[in-house]
């Protein structure tokens, strides 16, 4: 499927250069060029779809394919920058808009108003942050409304989660081959059709219990794996689906693909997310595994909240390093840091910055970068050396938006796991639900403390969150048709 351009070296040099960290290849399509390839591609695939199959399916499709386009090639237009992922779901919402199947006004639920909140939050810190512009309100429904709204116009009923799940797990099949074969082989794939992506967060050799660290289309091998975990849920309505045809073997192979790729990024936070919210999806169905489980996870909270330095260093150390004890200044006293701990410290190191931040927080331009633009933080020798990456979507929420903003994010997550939830209770057969429920929930409660929210499987988590939404709308829909139905 990926080929290497016909002037460059041959295979055994790539794959020397790349153990070595250099990149030896001209890419295929770089920058522009890349960049409308790209886009044209998919939305050509959005036409055929959109003519033959409805506005809604084409708009599924093309969404959840741009995931498998790097994140790092975008332009800037008009001053605001315009991914791949952006670009056509822009597109895929206008025809959605004017198609005359396109149903825009639904019943709304307690998702929309979520999305609607974080979006208020957002124009008004970053206005009064940075000042008034018609950027401000553009950049904040691209953010937080564009890929939320997608994700709810897509799917409306269980029709359209069956018509979506080739794309979506043949999506995720290929984003866990290419985990697999850059992990073994030490090549990017996307790196040879698009070019090097930036090493600001993480070196392009990274390494880790011998194997190279995948990080496919994103920017980072942590924000890979949990581009995948996000997209996890759609394995399991692949399961029912075949088990109801008595086609189980083809979803195994699927899991156990998509299960080695999110291990190919070689990252803990997704591999134990994974594991984790296919755990809580077993407790909701089987009851006699909530009282196991629930014991190992009481008992493994309360190891941790006792010795968390000890038991973070002997994970760290079991898997893969990250253990290794440096001391560093925070606020003017000696502390213990290794890159495992550094996710106990930041409260430490960011709780005065928290509480100055405020109700709307210092806005998004101070916080695009690391470490964060925070003027009487800026110096800080932790800051400048070890800690400078925040890797908790929580506190970083809380420096950009303030506390009115972690507020409306951790009320958007609540929404959403109920969501998922209340639309299983009603239909116990379905499993979609379930699982965005519990993966959610895992993500939420876990894996967001780990690591800040990157657009780079930000996006697909907002649009799979939208998913939910539009079911939820249908079924409101439905009951109101009934009752209206009986009352006539």
């Amino acid at each position: 499927m990926w080929m290497m351009h016909a002037t460059g070296p041959g295979w055994l040099a790539v794959v020397e250069a790349a153990k070595s960290g250099v990149s030896t290849t001209q890419p295929l399509m770089g920058g522009l060029t890349g960049w409308v390839a790209s886009v044209a591609a998919l939305l050509l695939v959005w036409g055929i779809l959109y003519f033959r199959r409805g506005p809604g399916i084409a708009m599924g499709a093309v969404v959840v394919l741009s995931f498998l386009l790097p994140t790092w090639v975008k332009q800037s237009i008009a001053g605001l920058p315009f991914g791949i992922s952006t670009t056509v779901t822009i597109v895929a919402l206008a025809g959605y808009a004017v198609h005359p199947a396109g149903k825009i006004l639904s019943p709304l639920t307690l998702l929309d108003f979520c999305v609607a909140c974080l979006w208020t939050v957002t124009v008004v810190a970053d206005g009064m942050a940075q000042g008034w512009s018609w950027a401000v309100p553009l950049r904040a429904y691209g953010e937080w409304a564009l890929p939320y709204v997608a994700g709810r116009y897509c799917v409306r009923n269980r029709r359209d989660l069956d018509a979506l799940v080739p794309w979506a797990i043949g999506v995720l099949v290929v984003l866990s081959l290419s985990s697999i074969f850059e992990s073994f082989f030490r090549v990017n794939p996307f790196e040879m059709l698009f070019g090097d992506r930036p090493e600001e967060l993480a070196k392009r050799d990274a390494m880790r219990l011998g194997f190279k660290r995948a990080f496919g289309p994103t920017t980072h091998a942590i924000y890979f794996g949990m581009l995948m975990t996000v997209l996890f849920p759609w394995l399991f309505h692949l399961w029912q689906n075949r088990s109801i045809t008595d086609r189980k073997g083809e979803a195994l192979v699927a899991i156990f693909i998509c299960c080695a790729g999110v291990a190919g990024t070689v990252s803990r936070s997704p591999v134990l997310s994974i594991a984790c919210g296919a755990i809580v999806v077993a407790c909701m169905l089987y009851r006699w595994v909530r009282w196991p489980v629930g014991i190992v996870a009481v008992c493994s909270v309360a190891l941790l909240a006792a010795f968390p330095n000890e038991v973070i260093d002997n994970v760290s150390r079991l898997t893969g390093g990250g253990h290794q004890i440096r001391l560093i200044e925070v606020d003017g006293k000696v502390a213990e840091y290794s890159s495992s701990r550094s996710r106990l410290l930041l409260m430490e190191v960011y709780r005065d910055a928290i509480l100055k931040a405020g109700p709307f927080g210092f806005g998004t331009v101070a916080v695009t970068d690391f470490p964060p633009k925070i003027p009487y933080l800026e110096g800080r020798a932790e800051l400048a050396t070890r800690m400078k990456i925040v890797d908790n979507a929580y506190v970083l929420t809380s420096l950009r938006l303030g506390l009115v903003g972690l507020a409306a994010l951790v009320l958007f997550f609540v929404c959403a796991i109920a969501t998922g939830y209340s639309l299983f209770r009603d239909r116990p057969d379905q499993l979609f639900p379930l699982a965005a429920c519990c993966y959610l929930g895992t993500m939420a409660c876990f894996s967001l403390m780990m690591v800040w929210m990157s657009y780079d499987f930000g996006m697909a988590m907002l649009w799979m969150i939208g998913i939910l939404s539009g079911l939820a709308s249908g079924r409101i829909r439905m009951v109101s048709s009934s009752q209206f139905g009986r009352t006539a």
